[in-house]
């Protein structure tokens, strides 16, 4: 913390040893010393915005000679007497001793704004002295809430010290998120409610360290048997008028009861809506006996355990007749029963009506396959006709056109057999054609 600087010591020593006496020379050498040391009473202030309205920061400095003292906030802004920081800061010194003085900032009406690192720069001739002071500004946000959620526990506890129970113990996490603001502590606490009355659980104080992050805490709680039971996570702060508070869903157990889907298919489902809603079904088949009636919750060896953990099971031949149906409904809070007799075996023969219905069906699909590859043979035929047709006309046609043009020329036409040179290539279509006129005809007059 200290600090001392001693300005020529050695120069001065020296100097003692060959003009003046041994005790004058030890006076010279405190004198020629300059003491220097800086404290503070806090390093770190914590304050509320809206509940602490002035805060004061203390520098004490011990020195024999005159020092500079400078703030600084967050080392670079530097609070002096100016019109601009004499609303908000004030600066003062006050003497405690001929060496030692303490040097104050006060900072009026603290807000979140005032927040940072505030810095007491002391100057002793050429040596420089720092101290930081932290001021922390918690603040309450406008609307504080706090959310909470059951969970369920990876391990099975019974209190808080972690001690292992039974599997018969149901245990779930009751998960709280509050966020209230910054740097502000708030009671946080757990209880549960039911039968009209309210058990306390659990209570700690927390801190939020950040704006962005709610405060979280967790507790187990059992949940064994706690049916129309809810729990509770309250928050608390001297600010906050009334403590801000949310509950879970109300706990609600199964109701089991056996339906008939069929006459070979059963589905066991609850009467009620159970929360948590996360449930577990089990079945077994037990001999009908007064026993196996009431006790359905025990296992006995009479009892066949069913290899089947959904809600529908298919009845098979093997059960057998004059047999009790067990389903079991499970979820945290408590496990539900539901039985149904069976006294008929079970016939895995395909009922008449069932037959029936398949040979109609069947029957549907055959006489529909039938008419579609009909239909298609005889579209395909009709196609075929319809071409040959097509084709039969268009030869017609063209026969009638050949002939009429031939009959109405006057002349006949014949190749053109000097005229054909170098013509080879030409297909017959452009062979040159030379008119003639039909040779005259003489007719021999008698006289």
């Amino acid at each position: 913390m200290g600090r001392r600087a001693c300005l020529d010591m050695i120069c001065y020593f020296s100097f003692c040893q060959k003009t003046l006496t041994f005790s004058i020379c030890i006076l010279s050498l405190v004198l020629s010393c300059v003491i220097g040391d800086v404290i503070v009473e806090q390093s770190h202030i914590s304050a509320t915005e809206g509940q602490s309205s002035d805060v004061t920061l203390k520098c004490i400095v011990t020195s024999n000679h005159e020092p500079v003292v400078n703030w600084l906030f967050n080392m670079k802004i530097e609070i002096d007497e100016s019109p601009i920081f004499t609303s908000k800061y004030t600066l003062s010194m006050t003497p405690e001793s001929s060496t030692r003085r303490a040097y104050k900032l006060r900072i009026r009406q603290i807000n979140r704004l005032d927040q940072g690192n505030y810095e007491c720069k002391v100057t002793i001739k050429k040596d420089e002295f720092k101290q930081v002071i932290t001021l922390t500004v918690g603040y309450l946000k406008k609307n504080p809430s706090v959310d909470c959620n059951l969970f369920k526990s990876s391990g099975r506890f019974n209190n808080l010290s972690g001690a292992r129970t039974s599997n018969t113990t149901k245990i779930l996490i009751l998960s709280c998120k509050a966020d209230i603001g910054l740097n502000i502590e708030a009671n946080c606490m757990t209880s549960k409610s039911g039968n009209g009355q309210m058990v306390p659980l659990h209570s700690e104080n927390k801190t939020q360290s950040s704006a962005t992050v709610d405060v979280d805490y967790s507790y187990p709680v059992n949940v064994s048997g706690l049916d129309g039971w809810r729990f509770w996570c309250v928050v608390g702060n001297p600010m906050i008028p009334e403590p801000v508070n949310c509950s879970t869903s109300m706990l609600v157990k199964p109701q089991a009861k056996i339906m008939k889907v069929n006459e070979r298919r059963v589905n066991c489902t609850s009467t009620t809506t159970p929360y948590p809603s996360d449930v577990s079904f089990r079945w077994k088949v037990c001999p009908n006996s007064k026993k196996n009636t009431t006790d359905v919750d025990q296992d006995n060896d009479s009892c066949e355990i069913l290899n089947e953990t959904s809600s529908f099971l298919t009845l098979t031949a093997e059960m057998g007749s004059g047999v009790i149906l067990h389903c079991q409904i499970k979820n945290e809070v408590c496990i539900s029963h539901a039985s149904l007799i069976i006294t008929d075996a079970v016939d895995e023969r395909v009922p008449h009506h069932q037959s029936w219905i398949k040979w109609v069906i069947g029957s549907l699909v055959v006489v529909l396959s039938i008419g579609v590859v009909a239909a298609m043979v005889v579209k395909k035929s009709e196609m075929r006709t319809f071409l040959q047709r097509s084709g039969k006309k268009r030869t017609e046609s063209t026969t009638d056109k050949t002939t009429t043009d031939a009959s109405q020329m006057p002349l006949y036409a014949t190749p053109n057999k000097n005229n054909n040179k170098g013509a080879t290539h030409r297909s017959s279509l452009n062979t040159r054609y030379e008119m003639h006129a039909p040779d005259p005809v003489y007719h021999v007059l008698e006289k």
